[in-house]
């Protein structure tokens, strides 16, 4: 009896030494998971509750500016060939952005401001003698003959083309052009009725544009508009020059004389 006596203690400090052995690994997750103290029966799914936890977000970087997309304006390339032998153009304006607005500066040192609050550009440039924006609900030019930013005003259309020339800059939606002319500072509205735009062209005061039905020829400073069919005919090259404007249809060439703004066509297989 004395001898099994003293075996006791022995084999009951074994027996508290690996509980405590087996307890402590739980310790902390009976403490961040006290419910499982409440119930009769538990289990810990370490695979389940890693599957349905929400994946963490990466943290912003706070040191990059937050600056919206510009979306929905791309740079309209000629699909006629421009064999136009343009000059070399020395930009004379510019502008500068600030904070919600553009600042322009003409040739002659003016300085002609646009507040952009509320808006988001979506296009800006400068070329030749004007600066024109494109933003999701205007769209603005000045020119180094203007006192101030000529608006044009743009209905629900979502996608923009953009030529410039350095008399005048075009603005293509699927619906309208907006032609901007810095002889008047003004936006000309010109409709596309079931015809897409196939080329635009500026040399000094004269304007081209080539669409599917027909070619349009515009007359900056008188803002004349002269105009001729196609006939389901495609213009392939297209020159302009100092005193006429040439526009080559396979055998056929339609000639603009500016001197008499009319067109003159011409069968080259004689």
């Amino acid at each position: 009896m004395l001898r099994g006596f003293r075996t006791f203690p022995f084999f009951t400090a074994v027996s508290f030494a690996m509980g405590f052995y087996l307890t402590v690994p739980f310790f902390p997750m009976l403490v961040a998971n006290p419910d499982l103290l409440e119930s009769d029966i538990y289990y810990y799914d370490t695979v389940g509750q890693n599957r349905n936890k929400t994946p963490r977000k990466p943290h912003p970087d706070l040191h990059v500016p937050s600056v919206p997309v510009k979306h929905g304006v791309t740079v309209f390339s000629n699909i006629p060939t421009d064999k136009t032998a343009y000059p070399y153009l020395q930009t004379t304006i510019n502008f500068v952005e600030a904070h919600f607005a553009f600042k322009a500066f003409l040739s002659d040192g003016t300085e002609v401001s646009y507040s952009t609050r509320g808006e988001h550009v979506r296009y800006s440039k400068c070329y030749g003698e004007i600066c024109i924006i494109v933003s999701q609900k205007n769209v603005l030019g000045v020119s180094n003959t203007s006192t101030e930013w000529e608006k044009g005003h743009i209905f629900g259309e979502e996608r923009y083309e953009v030529a410039m020339g350095h008399r005048a800059a075009l603005v293509a939606s699927d619906r309208k052009l907006y032609l901007y002319n810095s002889y008047t500072n003004h936006w000309e509205t010109i409709s596309l009725e079931q015809e897409t735009l196939r080329a635009f062209a500026n040399l000094y005061d004269k304007v081209a544009i080539i669409t599917s039905r027909r070619i349009l020829v515009v007359d900056l400073p008188s803002e004349a508009q002269f105009e001729q069919n196609l006939l389901l005919r495609g213009i392939y090259q297209f020159e302009m020059r100092d005193g006429f404007i040439n526009f080559y249809s396979g055998d056929k060439l339609w000639m603009f004389r500016h001197q008499t703004e009319a067109f003159e066509e011409v069968d080259l297989t004689d």
